[in-house]
C-alpha cells in the first residue's frame, strides 16, 4: 500500500524506498484519491532528484568525512582506516560503482592480519563515510548492506595486569615512558586522552583536568594525589604534559599527503605519540615475559580494580566515562568472588552437612 492512515491522524501518509533511500511523511490530505496523486508527485520528484545527484569518489568521500572526524580523539585510528579504504577500493572509484562483493573482498583481505573487532571498526567507519556522502546529496548508488559485513567477536573478560606482572612491566619499561604508562594505569583514561593531555587542561587548584573522550565530548575528570604527583613530575617542554626522549636523530619528512613531520634530535624531548609508545611498550612486555596484554588493558586493569575495591559498577562507569552501563558490565566477573563469599556466609554451620555416600574402594 503506497498511502495509509496512521491510527491517530486524519490524513493519509506516504512511505516508500527508492534506490536505497526512504521517503515518508504526511500528504496533508483526507481523500485517498488526492493522497495517491500527491504520493505520485513526491515519488516522481524523488526519482528525478536521485538521478541528478552528483557522483563522488572514494577519495573525496573520505575527505568529506575527515572534515567531521579529524577533531575527535580517535582521529589517528580513523585516518588509518580511511587510507586503507582509499588504497584497497581505489581513490578514483565512484561510491555508486562499489558493490557488496567489492566490500566483502576488501574486508576479507584486511582480516588476514587483523582481529574481527578491528575489522568491525573499519566497517563502521566506512558505513559513516557512505552515509555522510549520501546526506550531503551525492549519488552513492545502492546503499551497501553493512550489517551483513560485520564479523562475530567473541566475548571475553577484560585482561588485567596482575599484581606480580605490574612491577615486572614497569621495571622493564624505558625510563621516559614509565610515567605516561603509570598515569594510564592509575587513571583508567584512554590512550588518546593521556597522550593529548595539555598543561592548559589542568586545574591544580581544584585537582581536575578536562579531556576530550571518545565521541568528541569534553568532560572534567577528578585527579587523585597520585595523578597530580605524576603530572608534577613532568618537564614542561611544550603544550603537552607527556613527552618522550628521542632515541635517534631523524630528518624532516613530508609524507604522501604533504604533511610535514619535523626532524628530531637524539636526547631531546618531543610530544608523546602512539608510535613512540608502541615499540617501547612491546619491548617491555617481552622483557617482562608478559603475554596477551595491550596498552588499552591498562584501562581494563583500572576498571577491574575499581569494581573489586568498591563493588560498584556505577563507580567504574563514571571513572572510565562509559556512555552505556553495558560496556561496564564486562567487569562484572570481578563480583563473582563477592557472590561466592555471600553464598558461603549464608550457609549455617549449625546445620549438619548432609551424609554423602562414601566412594567404594575398587
Amino acid at each position: 500500500m503506497s498511502v495509509y492512515k496512521p491510527g491517530k491522524s486524519p490524513y493519509y501518509h506516504y512511505d516508500f524506498v527508492w534506490n536505497g533511500r526512504r521517503f515518508h511523511g504526511s500528504t496533508g490530505l483526507k481523500a485517498k484519491r488526492e493522497a495517491l496523486a500527491f504520493e505520485a508527485r513526491v515519488r516522481s520528484d524523488a526519482i528525478l532528484q536521485i538521478r541528478e545527484r552528483e557522483p563522488i569518489t572514494v577519495d573525496l568521500a573520505c575527505g568529506l568525512y575527515q572534515d567531521h572526524a579529524e577533531k575527535q580523539t580517535s582521529w589517528q585510528t580513523t585516518r588509518y582506516i580511511l587510507q586503507s579504504a582509499i588504497d584497497g577500493l581505489g581513490a578514483g572509484k565512484l561510491l555508486k560503482e562499489i558493490t557488496q562483493l567489492d566490500l566483502q573482498r576488501h574486508f576479507a583481505a584486511r582480516r588476514a592480519t587483523r582481529s574481527n573487532a578491528t575489522i568491525n571498526r573499519e566497517i563502521e567507519t566506512l558505513r559513516a563515510v557512505w552515509r555522510r556522502a549520501d546526506d550531503a546529496g551525492f549519488d552513492v548508488g545502492d546503499m551497501p548492506r553493512w550489517t551483513s559485513l560485520f564479523l562475530r567477536v567473541a566475548e571475553r573478560p577484560p585482561r588485567e595486569l596482575s599484581l606480580d606482572e605490574e612491577p615486572r612491566l614497569f621495571e622493564a619499561m624505558r625510563a621516559d615512558l614509565v610515567d605516561v604508562c603509570d598515569f594510564a594505569l592509575k587513571s583508567g583514561w584512554r590512550q588518546a586522552e593521556v597522550i593529548g593531555l595539555r598543561w592548559s587542561d589542568i586545574d591544580m587548584h581544584n585537582r581536575t583536568a578536562q579531556t576530550r573522550i571518545k565521541g568528541g565530548d569534553i568532560v572534567r575528570r577528578p585527579l587523585t594525589a597520585t595523578l597530580i604527583a605524576i603530572i608534577a613530575n613532568q618537564p614542561k617542554v611544550g603544550p603537552f604534559v607527556f613527552t618522550f626522549v628521542a632515541q635517534a636523530n631523524k630528518s624532516e619528512v613530508v609524507d604522501k599527503k604533504g604533511r610535514r613531520h619535523p626532524a628530531r634530535k637524539k636526547g631531546e624531548r618531543y610530544p608523546m605519540t602512539k608510535t613512540a609508545l608502541r615499540g617501547a611498550f612491546a619491548a617491555a612486555k617481552i622483557d617482562a615475559k608478559i603475554e596477551g596484554f595491550r596498552f588499552h588493558d591498562l584501562r581494563h586493569t583500572r576498571g577491574t580494580r575499581i569494581v573489586r575495591a568498591t563493588g560498584s559498577l556505577a563507580a567504574a562507569k563514571e571513572a572510565l566515562k562509559h556512555r552505556n552501563i553495558k560496556t561496564t558490565l564486562r567487569y562484572a566477573h570481578v563480583l563473582d568472588e563477592d557472590v561466592r563469599n555471600a553464598l558461603d556466609a549464608s550457609e549455617s554451620r549449625t546445620i549438619p552437612e548432609p551424609k554423602r555416600e562414601a566412594k567404594q574402594k575398587g
